[in-house]
């Protein structure tokens, strides 16, 4: 359980750089076939420049919860921070698969009023 929330840190590191980055084809291309189909990539495109373009860059995040699950041989861990922005806060959900050394991208969750509001 404690290295799957370790692999979802490190997944989560490398999302902020290729967000940052502006490589948001690359987090789709990477992400997990259940994600690609409850979201189609211009919409994640879309969502993913919105976020860039109203709060910029991801400055810091810091953990503010997580869990891990294992059901019917698939585990999946869920974890939520608090992460500061150059112009903005918001509070992040990722979701990722675990299988033994891969860690792919099932869900992404952005809770930010300073997006709304920009």
């Amino acid at each position: 359980m404690t290295k799957a929330k370790g692999m979802a840190n490190t997944a989560i590191v490398e999302f902020h750089q290729q967000f940052n980055e502006q490589k948001f084809k690359g987090i789709y291309a990477a992400a997990h076939p259940d994600f690609k189909a409850a979201t189609t990539e211009a919409d994640f495109l879309k969502l993913l420049e919105a976020i860039h373009r109203k709060l910029g860059k991801q400055v810091s995040s810091t953990g503010t919860g997580w869990r891990v699950n294992s059901f019917n041989m698939k585990t999946s861990a869920v974890v939520t921070q608090s992460t500061e922005f150059e112009q903005g806060k918001g509070v992040e959900t990722f979701t990722y698969v675990i299988s033994g050394s891969s860690c792919t991208l099932l869900g992404y969750y952005i809770n930010s009023q300073d997006m709304l509001t920009k």
